[in-house]
């Protein structure tokens, strides 16, 4: 091969070898080149809806009605045939005291009451007795009246001798009728008095009865036996309360209420009731609003009654209410989409494919919506996932909500 046929041969793949690497460098420079990505997010429409300050408050079940059983006399409990729990009606034995000495006093009670009445029964026939001698008296009188009458005429005509007037007119006093009726006040004064003593007897049987039958001691309503402080053969009695029955069937649930708060609820309020010891979550109302503040605790009393038939609810249970206060409407977001961030608080929104930052004033929050006083206008299109990676301007992809 001669000289001029190599120099153009290495001219050749001289060329080549520079268009080579001419295209290399240029595919090397445009992957290179820096693409503009687009963040993923999911959006929600903003509209104006209800919204309200939800307030929880924290309390106890309490039952609508409790008695204090406290024995009327004092001594050794024999027998107590309730437990603590039980459900009793109203009059139903909760335990019995002593009663030795009070059926003692009964039967001496009892014996003073028979011997008073055999008193009076003697009295009233002392009366019908002294009544039969006021009717002899009178008789015999009316008789010697009349008797005196003839002795007179005939002394006056002269067939009757002095002596003879005389013991006529004797007989004819009224001495006689007087005692009679002296001796039937006596009898009616004496009858009196045993109508008195059988009154006392009475009386003082009463009382022992009463005596016995306070050794027995009932429950004073219906209710379930919620305090026993007395087994048997205790002392019972004094001012200690030795049971305390409790009406459950309907219950309430109360709280206390700081100031700031009070003036925001009102009688009927819907609000829900949750027990978790009894596993329950209740909707009911507010029945009742505390006028004046407790001295003690600077709180104010509300509560709510539920009925409790089952007797699941019971008293002393833990129980939260949660209830709305200040219900307005206006546009909302949903609170995840809301950013606060080193004192500022704001919000992504979609313009065409890019996101735009909005700072925004808040109001009232629920669990799942806060309120935008100022900031966004309704059926603005809200970034509620994916605003985290955002700044303002980036380029966006919906990839779901509405």
């Amino acid at each position: 091969m001669n000289k001029k046929a190599i120099i153009a041969m290495l001219v050749i793949v001289t060329l080549v070898a520079g268009l080579l690497v001419l295209r290399l460098g240029g595919r090397r420079g445009i992957e290179d080149a820096p693409e503009e990505v687009s963040i993923p997010v999911e959006v929600q429409t903003s509209k104006r809806e209800t919204i309200s300050d939800r307030v929880v408050l924290n309390g106890r079940i309490e039952a609508n009605d409790e008695a204090m059983v406290m024995p009327l006399i004092q001594g050794k409990v024999n027998a107590i045939p309730v437990v603590l729990g039980e459900i009793v009606e109203k009059d139903q034995t909760l335990m019995v005291i002593d009663q030795a000495n009070s059926l003692r006093s009964l039967e001496q009670a009892e014996k003073s009451l028979e011997l008073a009445q055999q008193d009076a029964e003697r009295a009233e026939a002392g009366v019908e007795q002294a009544l039969l001698g006021v009717e002899n008296a009178e008789d015999q009188h009316a008789d010697a009246q009349a008797n005196l009458e003839r002795v007179r005429s005939l002394y006056n005509a002269g067939a009757a001798s002095q002596t003879e007037l005389e013991q006529a007119e004797l007989a004819a006093n009224s001495r006689q009728v007087e005692n009679a009726r002296s001796q039937l006040r006596q009898a009616e004064v004496g009858y009196q008095q045993a109508l008195n003593q059988v009154a006392q007897a009475e009386i003082g049987y009463r009382q022992a009865a009463d005596a016995l039958e306070d050794t027995i001691v009932k429950a004073p309503m219906s209710g379930v036996v919620s305090s026993l402080t007395v087994v048997a053969g205790e002392m019972a009695g004094g001012s200690q309360p030795v049971a305390i029955i409790s009406d459950i069937e309907k219950v309430y649930f109360q709280a206390n209420v700081a100031e700031n708060i009070i003036n925001s609820l009102r009688l009927g309020q819907d609000v829900t009731i949750t027990i978790p010891a009894a596993e329950l979550e209740i909707e009911a109302t507010l029945d009742f609003i505390s006028s004046t503040i407790n001295p003690e605790t600077n709180l104010y009393k509300v509560r709510a009654y539920l009925e409790n038939e089952d007797y699941q609810i019971r008293t002393g249970m833990s129980a939260t209410v949660e209830t709305a206060m200040n219900t307005r409407e206006n546009v909302a977001v949903n609170r995840r989409s809301v950013i606060e961030r080193d004192g500022e608080t704001y919000v992504f929104v979609i313009e065409g494919e890019s996101a735009k930052r909005k700072d925004v004033t808040l109001g009232m929050e629920s669990e799942v919506a806060v309120e935008i006083i100022e900031g966004i206008e309704e059926g603005e299109t809200i970034v509620v996932k994916g605003q985290h990676y955002l700044a303002d301007g980036d380029k966006i992809r919906v990839v779901g909500g509405e």
